[in-house]
């Protein structure tokens, strides 16, 4: 993620990608070239959202760890991560083309982009957050080991 940050900030920026006064409202911007035709801020953009995803996944796996070795949620959060990445190329990728070809298909009255975010990347966390709800006292603490913490660090349980 540095790495992209770095090189965007040291990357010239692309020629009126910030817009133009507009020539009949003053203070409105309008861009004349969209900058998602770039080959460079497509990929960029892509990667950064990858990146993302992996530090939200390593943290994930972090916290997955009971006495040095993960949990048996391991599985869960592998498909969920799988889910969540291929989702979200899904969305970027369709972007893409809505963009390349000016409009695009709608899904459920929006475009296939905004569908793409509304239903796909939303929906996918739910399966981590639905693994915690109803496996978290078996595979993260259970009530045993809840107490023993309590017993370690002298509180009582009234």
């Amino acid at each position: 993620m540095l790495a992209l940050i770095v090189f965007a900030a040291f990357w010239s920026p692309m020629p009126m990608a910030t817009g133009v006064p507009h020539p009949e409202f003053k203070g409105m911007m309008i861009s004349t070239a969209n900058i998602d035709e770039a080959p460079h801020t497509r990929w960029m953009g892509y990667l950064f959202g990858l990146a993302v995803i992996g530090v939200f996944g390593s943290f994930l796996f972090l916290g997955n760890r009971k006495k040095g070795q993960l949990t048996p949620m391991k599985k869960w959060l592998w498909v969920g991560l799988g889910l969540y990445v291929t989702v979200y190329t899904g969305m970027v990728v369709s972007h893409w083309n809505y963009v390349a070809n000016d409009g695009g298909p709608f899904i459920f009255s929006m475009p296939a982009p905004t569908a793409w975010m509304i239903v796909g990347v939303w929906f996918v966390p739910a399966i981590i957050t639905l693994a915690y709800i109803f496996k978290f006292e078996e595979w993260i603490i259970s009530d045993d080991e809840i107490k023993e913490f309590h017993e370690a660090v002298g509180i009582s349980e009234n």
